[in-house]
């Protein structure tokens, strides 16, 4: 089973990733104009304010390879589960590498958790940042594999009964 991209969704995201950038532009240059009581400093505005503009060139940056790039869409067959949108460089997770598939609810939204036998490929050949996301999801949920549906032309139901149907069939054939 394919499921293609939402890129009406990914530009939506750009479109409000690029607002922030703005802001945090406007903060930098202006730093104690915008200190009230959370953000107490003008240092700590202007950190937090360039915190952020790397935080969005990076995020701009991979959606848009995923807007871009022909091979992001999410697939579910006999070999395994080829997740073209998320951050590892590896895509591709074979079936005998999973050990444990359950749903879980982190930060407020539904994802597919995937246990693997040995993530290593995952984690390794990505940037700094990347290697820092998935060491603080390995941190949070044992496994730097989560899948969700915000990027896909695709309900959370649709793509976990998949998920769920093709790995009943590969425990069977086991």
């Amino acid at each position: 089973m394919r499921i293609e991209k939402n890129s009406f969704k990914i530009v939506a995201i750009l479109l409000f990733l690029t607002i922030l950038f703005v802001c945090c532009i406007i903060a930098v240059q202006n730093p104690e104009k915008y200190t009230f009581v959370l953000l107490p400093s003008k240092y700590l505005v202007f950190t937090l304010s360039i915190l952020g503009i790397i935080a969005i060139i990076y995020l701009y940056n991979f959606l848009l390879k995923i807007i871009f790039t022909k091979k992001a869409f999410f697939e579910v067959n006999e070999k395994g589960i080829y997740n073209g949108l998320g951050f590892t460089k590896e895509k591709l997770i074979i079936w005998n590498n999973i050990k444990e598939i359950d749903i879980i609810n982190y930060k407020g939204i539904l994802r597919v958790r995937i246990k693997l036998f040995n993530d290593k490929p995952f984690i390794e050949n990505t940037d700094f940042a990347t290697k820092f996301i998935l060491r603080q999801t390995i941190n949070d949920l044992k496994t730097p594999i989560i899948i969700d549906s915000v990027y896909l032309k695709s309900s959370f139901e649709v793509l976990s009964k998949a998920i769920f149907k093709y790995w009943e069939e590969y425990k069977k054939s086991l």
